[in-house]
Order: structure tokens, then C-alpha cells, then sequence
């Protein structure tokens, strides 16, 4: 299977500076996947716009449009009305002949973290040194997905990963009520995925804890971040859990390609970065997995 992705293009009605006429195509593709952010905002000719792009490959090539929070749902349902071989990606599952694909976007504009560290002292990696800084949120990011990894799989319970990770006991019930968040996200993926094999996920945040999750402010103390991770755990979670063959994803606008842990597996995951556009070769009965880059700029 040969599929052009791409993920946080920003398209404008006007006053863009991405050569949309300049993408280099190629003409044997089996499909289209978009991982959000086709526009920068959700006007009518935001979604004309996107329409066009749309209808660019439809109906000789499928395209599944999974919502960014610049999209978000319903925008993608618009874009797609009426377009043959179109589908809105959000919460969609296609079974395909070597794997089953399955989309999950964003239904609305604010992606707030199911748990935020910068409220816990323990995982607040700007508590570290400033040239220690990385190297704290890369550990504090391996310790809060084994955590939960034990949580989700009914290991151990919340309480019990508040204690792991060191959380105060005057923020154990706001930390509680972060779990129960990236629970409900996890069991809802989980279910979508179910018990079927080869899983491509095509998904507008990024795992969490990968290379290209990282936060990219930089400034003050209150603001520097510091490479934290700003992923979906539940998403990660999922892929170590269940039979995931790849993620493509988006959002933080950094390119990675990364591997993970799975009963599968080892898990492809990949974001083509800010306005990326490749070309992605796979076969999960296979196991074969490449990609290259097909952005004009």
C-alpha cells in the first residue's frame, strides 16, 4: 500500500505561501491520509479551500481526513459531503486488505494535556537544572507511560501511580482526576481498535513520549518547557497494548520517526513535521515500513 500523508499544511484562502500547485504527487498511490491541520482555521473558505485539495484525489484515490484542532470536527464532515471517495477520519474504522485503519482527530480547537506535569512539583522537569532540563523530562515522560502502563492493564491502581511518581499528597485528587482522563481516552481507542491486527493509526496528536512531542517553548522560567513531553499518552498506551502497526500523527509541527513497544511489534511512528507531505510504503503483513519526503519547500 502507497499513501501520501500529510499533516499541518495550514492552508489559507489567502495570503499563503505554501505552493500547493508544486506538490510533488506521484501517480500510484492507494491513498491519501491527512492528520489534521489541512487549514489554519474552519471558515466557509477555509472549508472550500480544503474541498479543493480534497477533490484533488478523490474519487480515483480515497481520502481519509482525520480533524486537527485548527479543523476540528464537524469541519472535516463539510469538507467531504458529497465527495466520492472522501471520508471525515474522526472515529472511523476501514478495514483494509493488509491491516484495518483507524482515525481519531480532534472535536475541538483547545488540546489541553489529559495530565499536565507543570502542575505536579514531582513531574515538572523545570525543577531540574537548566542544562538538566531535557534530560528530566525524557525520564519524569519514561516514568509517568510505565505508571500508567500498569494502571491501564489494571496492574496497579491511580493511587498507586500518584505513590510511584511521587505526587504530593495535597495533589493526589487533581492527579487522580488526570488518570481518569487519560483512561477514558485510552478505553475509548482501545475499543476502536479492539482486538483486530495490523493497526495503521491515523491520529492528529502524536504519541506521547517520542521524539517529536517535545514542547518548543523557550523563555522564562515559567514558560521554559524544555523538551517537554506534550503527546497523547492514551495513544501510546494503545499502541503498547494493542496489535498497532504504525501511528501517523501530527500537531507539533517536529518531523520524527520513532519505534516503540507493542504485542504486535515494534510500532512505526512517524510526523512528518511542519506542513509535511510524504510518501509512505507499507505493508503490515510484512512488515515493511518507509517513507519519503514530498514537500515542495
Amino acid at each position: 500500500m502507497r499513501v501520501l500523508v500529510c499533516n499541518d499544511l495550514h492552508l489559507k484562502p489567502a495570503g499563503s505561501d505554501y505552493d500547493l500547485a508544486a506538490m510533488a504527487v506521484p501517480d500510484d498511490v492507494d491513498a491519501v491520509f491527512v492528520a489534521g491541520d489541512l487549514t489554519h482555521r474552519d471558515g466557509e473558505d477555509d472549508v472550500a479551500l480544503a474541498r479543493r485539495f480534497v477533490e484533488r484525489f478523490a474519487p480515483d484515490v480515497p481520502v481519509l481526513y482525520v480533524p486537527g484542532n485548527h479543523d476540528h470536527a464537524p469541519m472535516p464532515e463539510r469538507v467531504v459531503d458529497g465527495v466520492q471517495g472522501a471520508t471525515s477520519g474522526h472515529e472511523v474504522v476501514r478495514e483494509c486488505e493488509s491491516g484495518t485503519v483507524v482515525g481519531w482527530g480532534c472535536e475541538r480547537r483547545s488540546l489541553d494535556p489529559a495530565l499536565d506535569q507543570t502542575e505536579f512539583e514531582s513531574l515538572d522537569p523545570r525543577t531540574a537544572p537548566r542544562g538538566e532540563r531535557r534530560y528530566a523530562a525524557d525520564r519524569t515522560a519514561d516514568r509517568i507511560e510505565d505508571a500508567l502502563l500498569d494502571v491501564v492493564t489494571d496492574r496497579a491502581s491511580a493511587r498507586d501511580a500518584a505513590d510511584a511518581l511521587d505526587v504530593a499528597p495535597e495533589n493526589e485528587g487533581a492527579f487522580l482526576r488526570c488518570v481518569d482522563a487519560v483512561e477514558t481516552d485510552y478505553d475509548h481507542l482501545a475499543e476502536l481498535v479492539a482486538d483486530r491486527e495490523r493497526v495503521v493509526l491515523v491520529t492528529h496528536l502524536s504519541p506521547f513520549n517520542t521524539s517529536f512531542d517535545r514542547h518548543h517553548a523557550t523563555g522564562t522560567r515559567e514558560t521554559d518547557l524544555e523538551g517537554l513531553h506534550t503527546g497523547s499518552i492514551a495513544l501510546k498506551l494503545v499502541a503498547r497494548t494493542r496489535d498497532v502497526f504504525a501511528t501517523i500523527s501530527g500537531h507539533s509541527h517536529h518531523f520524527g520517526y520513532d519505534t516503540g513497544q507493542g504485542p504486535g511489534g515494534t510500532p512505526h511512528m512517524l510526523n512528518m513535521g511542519f506542513r509535511g507531505l510524504g510518501v509512505l510504503d507499507l505493508d503490515p503483513a510484512a512488515g515493511a515500513f518507509s517513507f519519503t519526503d514530498a514537500n515542495p519547500e
